[in-house]
């Protein structure tokens, strides 16, 4: 019996929706299925840094650190006499000196003194050896501290022999220079008038 155009239609209609199911449904081939193993992918680890780069850092830091104490120090003497700042540093070596040499404390000692010949009578104290400046001093006769010039040598001479001669000082001894030290800081701590300019200063 021959089929309708009617039936034929039909069955045409569910051959369009089932055979690419059919197909849609079949096992793949083994070559499109089966992959090989994909490559690692190595994350690249960070490098240690340098030693040069830490050391960089550890002196970029004690730079800091010694940049913030002279700026504290500078601050802290900013606004004060020369006497002041002498006395105020005197006070400092004196509750420091068990702990010191007697080296370091001779230099230190010095130093107060220089620096506050510096500030207070605008000599270069600090950059001069002690024999240049009191042969200097020596030979100006209108000094303000030419009054002074004897027991100011044997306070730098004594600190010098505990430098350079390696002079032993102890507690007393120590005492003593600072005794020395503040006794010539009040002896011309007063306003001054210089002989040649006739002027006061303070």
């Amino acid at each position: 019996m021959t089929p309708s155009p009617l039936s034929r239609i039909a069955s045409i209609a569910v051959a369009s929706v089932w055979v690419p199911g059919f197909l849609s449904a079949q096992t793949p081939g083994a070559g499109e299925d089966i992959r090989g193993p994909k490559a690692l992918i190595e994350i690249a680890q960070p490098l240690p840094p340098p030693v040069g780069l830490w050391l960089g850092i550890a002196v970029g830091v004690l730079l800091l650190g010694i940049a913030a104490l002279w700026w504290w120090h500078r601050r802290r003497r900013r606004g004060q006499s020369p006497e002041q700042a002498a006395r105020a540093a005197l006070a400092d070596l004196d509750a420091q000196c068990e702990g010191m040499t007697s080296e370091g404390f001779a230099n230190r000692s010095a130093q107060i003194i220089r620096h506050y010949l510096a500030d207070r009578f605008g000599l270069a104290a600090p950059r001069r050896t002690t024999e240049e400046f009191l042969r200097d001093l020596s030979h100006d006769e209108g000094s303000p501290l030419r009054a002074h010039r004897d027991p100011l040598r044997a306070f730098l001479l004594a600190c010098d022999l505990a430098k350079f001669a390696a002079l032993p000082l102890d507690p007393v001894a120590r005492a003593g220079l600072i005794e020395s030290a503040s006794g010539f800081i009040t002896a011309t701590a007063a306003p001054v008038t210089h002989p040649k300019l006739g002027v006061t200063r303070s």
